[in-house]
C-alpha cells in the first residue's frame, strides 16, 4: 500500500469514527443545562512509530479502534473530572499500550498533556480494556491519541 493510499484510508477511518460518534450521540439523553464547561474527546488516527512489538493492521486495527471508541466513557470521565478543577485543560494525549496474547492490556503509558492526574486516570482506564486475541498470536503495540478540549456551555 502506498503512503497516499494509506493516508486516504486513515482519513476515511477518522471520518467514519466521527460519523459513528455523531450517530451514537444523537440517541443520548439530554443533559441538564449547566454553566460549567463540558468535555469533548476526539479520537484521531495515528501511524505507528516503532515496529517492536508489531502494530496491528487492516481489520484488526479497525476492530481495536472501534473497541476504544465504544469504551471511551471512562476516559471521558477522567477528562471531565480534571476539567472541573482546570477549566482550560486541553490538548492531545497519546496512550501507548501492549495487548497481550490473551487480548488483555499488559502495559500502558500516556503522555502529551502536562497533567499528571489525567495521565494516571487514562492509563488506569486503558489497563482495564480487554480486546480480542491478536491475530498474530503474540502481543501487539498500540499508540492511540485522544484529543481533549472543553466544549462551550450551552
Amino acid at each position: 500500500m502506498t503512503n497516499r493510499s494509506a493516508r486516504a484510508l486513515l482519513l476515511a477511518v477518522a471520518l467514519g469514527s466521527a460519523a459513528h460518534a455523531a450517530d451514537s450521540n444523537a440517541d443520548a439523553p439530554a443533559r441538564p443545562k449547566d454553566s460549567r464547561p463540558q468535555a469533548s474527546v476526539t479520537v484521531e488516527a495515528e501511524e505507528p512509530v516503532s515496529s517492536s512489538p508489531p502494530y496491528p493492521g487492516g481489520a484488526e486495527k479497525l476492530a481495536i479502534r472501534d473497541y476504544i471508541v465504544d469504551n471511551s466513557g471512562p476516559i471521558r470521565e477522567c477528562y471531565e473530572k480534571r476539567l472541573a478543577e482546570r477549566p482550560t485543560l486541553q490538548g492531545k494525549l497519546i496512550a501507548r499500550f501492549d495487548i497481550g496474547p490473551a487480548g488483555k492490556v499488559i502495559g500502558a503509558t500516556a503522555d502529551g498533556i502536562a497533567d499528571r492526574e489525567l495521565i494516571l486516570c487514562v492509563v488506569t482506564a486503558v489497563r482495564k480494556f480487554e480486546f480480542e486475541k491478536p491475530l498474530s498470536g503474540g502481543k501487539i503495540r498500540i499508540a492511540y491519541p485522544f484529543k481533549f478540549e472543553p466544549r462551550p456551555a450551552k
